[in-house]
């Protein structure tokens, strides 16, 4: 299992000649220029006729310039044009969200729910605004709205600052509240169908409950985020994976598998521009990527086809600002009809993005033992330059990747284990590499991994039950040993290639080991569906 991919793309990213990558600038709106202003969160919206808006939270300054809701017309990138502003009370804070034809702003400021009816766009501008103050509270933090028209307020200053639930379908102007989720402070949070996914940013803790009755959630399963500050989370198109961020100096975007929510497991966290406390904000998943904003940083795109081995494939830095700062990148939105990025930058305003998403190449493998043929912990597999590290967990896999193709050195080690080199591994972009690695005494050799490789393979893999093996290293007895080193099948006499039942063994990961008579033991290992 994975957890540390953190510094893939160091030498590629780094230096401000270089923070532009397979993202390009399209235009800017200048709010230090429009409105003597910082900026918060940024949502977006598309009118009926293909028009593309920027909804952008403006802080204000508490003298004579208002916070509120800019919106802006981007449909043409280069010219972005301030087409309405709907003011309210100055706060730091100021999140969006839309529901059909409405905008939905909160704040933390006295303000309650700002609700903007974009309908009348772009025939007119002259957009009508409702103030909606709910049963107790005034000032919430963030909010979510799901795909059933149901509103998640989060932070509101009433009991513990949990999730109070709206139906927005009897009048979106006219929220009606249906329940709430108040075991703990919400900073934010995502939800869809019966299912909320809630941050809970001074615990540390991302939770799942079922919402399907609102007015009695039950909570189905929480974990602790890498560094227990969890900001903001968003799921998967299939439902089962989830990504967080930590708003902390040095941490990490982490992703969950959801497939058991009594036992929630990290598979992995990636750290970008590791060592130079740059802060992750907000992340959303859009067709097997992510988008992230990243402060100081800027926004960056992971690749996250396969979410054990998130990879960093896109970046390009809005701020002059570096290091730990709470400046930058405020918030970014992916997902407009056009595919560009909207960046709300606190201090330089508006951007507009043309985002190039790319498939990362991967390297995924297994480590054992030479003489055992068992998996080896913490095992350290680092990837050609610039350098991708990953450290083995108790299952032996490894998994890494990079931005660019091409032939690379793969150097691992162990504890107790001389290290072991292999050159000319070749990658290709959106493909997977496959590497087992062996460590142990007469395998600190340099060479190329092909030569290796073809000792012992299992075709397909992974497969449903039925598969190939293939030996061009002599006769021996071969079995297919669990994780834990006990016989599940064999042993049984092989030369060349043999057809392999497993069809009643559970799903999993196995090994395939060869004792040859010539001595040589070959290892390599089975993925059951």
């Amino acid at each position: 299992m994975k957890f540390t991919s953190i510094i893939f793309l160091a030498a590629v990213l780094s230096g401000p000649a270089l923070a532009q990558v397979n993202i390009t600038e399209l235009g800017h709106l200048n709010y230090q220029a429009l409105r003597s202003s910082d900026l918060a969160n940024i949502w977006g919206y598309a009118d009926e006729e293909g028009n593309e808006y920027a909804l952008v939270g403006v802080n204000g300054d508490g003298s004579n310039n208002s916070g509120g809701l800019s919106v802006v017309d981007v449909t043409d990138p280069a010219n972005p044009v301030e087409v309405f502003f709907a003011p309210g009370p100055p706060s730091i804070w100021r999140e969006v969200k839309v529901w059909g034809d409405h905008a939905y702003v909160t704040t933390e400021a006295n303000a309650g729910l700002q609700i903007v009816d974009l309908s009348p766009l772009p025939q007119s501008t002259a957009l009508p605004v409702t103030l909606f103050h709910g049963d107790g509270w005034n000032t919430a933090h963030s909010l979510f709205i799901d795909e059933n028209g149901r509103l998640y307020l989060n932070g509101a200053n009433r009991g513990n600052g949990g999730v109070i639930m709206y139906d927005l379908t009897q009048n979106p102007e006219a929220p009606v509240e249906v329940g709430t989720f108040d075991l703990l402070y919400c900073h934010d949070s995502y939800a869809r169908g019966d299912t909320l996914y809630a941050a809970h940013i001074y615990n540390g803790l991302l939770t799942v409950s079922d919402v399907s009755t609102p007015a009695a959630p039950q909570l189905l399963g929480s974990i602790t985020t890498p560094s227990a500050f969890t900001h903001n989370v968003w799921l998967d198109d299939s439902g089962q994976y989830a990504f967080t961020t930590d708003e902390m100096e040095n941490a990490y975007v982490a992703a969950y598998d959801l497939s058991d929510l009594s036992d929630i497991q990290e598979v992995d966290r990636l750290q970008s521009d590791a060592g130079n406390n740059v802060i992750p904000h907000n992340t959303y998943w859009l067709d097997h990527f992510l988008v992230t904003s990243y402060y100081t940083y800027g926004v960056v795109i992971y690749d996250a086809t396969r979410p054990w081995n998130l990879v960093e494939t896109g970046h390009f830095d809005t701020s002059p600002f570096s290091g730990g700062n709470f400046h930058g990148d405020w918030g970014v939105y992916p997902f407009l009809p056009s595919g560009n990025l909207l960046i709300s930058d606190i201090e330089n305003g508006l951007f507009i993005l043309a985002p190039t998403y790319v498939h990362a190449a991967w390297l995924e493998g297994l480590v054992t033992d030479l003489g055992t043929g068992l998996p080896i912990n913490q095992a350290t597999v680092t990837l050609g330059t610039p350098a991708a590290t990953d450290a083995t967990g108790f299952d032996g896999n490894y998994a890494l990747g990079t931005l660019a193709g091409g032939m690379y050195t793969v150097t691992a080690s162990a504890p107790g284990y001389p290290s072991r080199t292999y050159t000319g591994i070749q990658l290709v972009n959106g493909e997977l590499t496959m590497l087992d690695i062996e460590l142990g005494i007469g395998a600190g050799i340099t060479g190329n991994a092909a030569i290796a490789s073809v000792m012992l393979s299992v075709f397909p893999n992974p497969g449903q039950g039925l598969f190939t093996v293939g030996n061009t290293g002599g006769a021996g007895a071969m079995r297919v040993l669990d994780l834990q080193g006990r016989t599940v099948l064999g042993p049984f006499n092989v030369a060349g290639k043999t057809q392999l039942d497993a069809r009643k063994l559970p799903a999993g990961s196995y090994l395939v080991r060869q004792q040859c008579q010539n001595g040589e033991l070959r290892t390599a290992r089975l993925l059951k569906e």
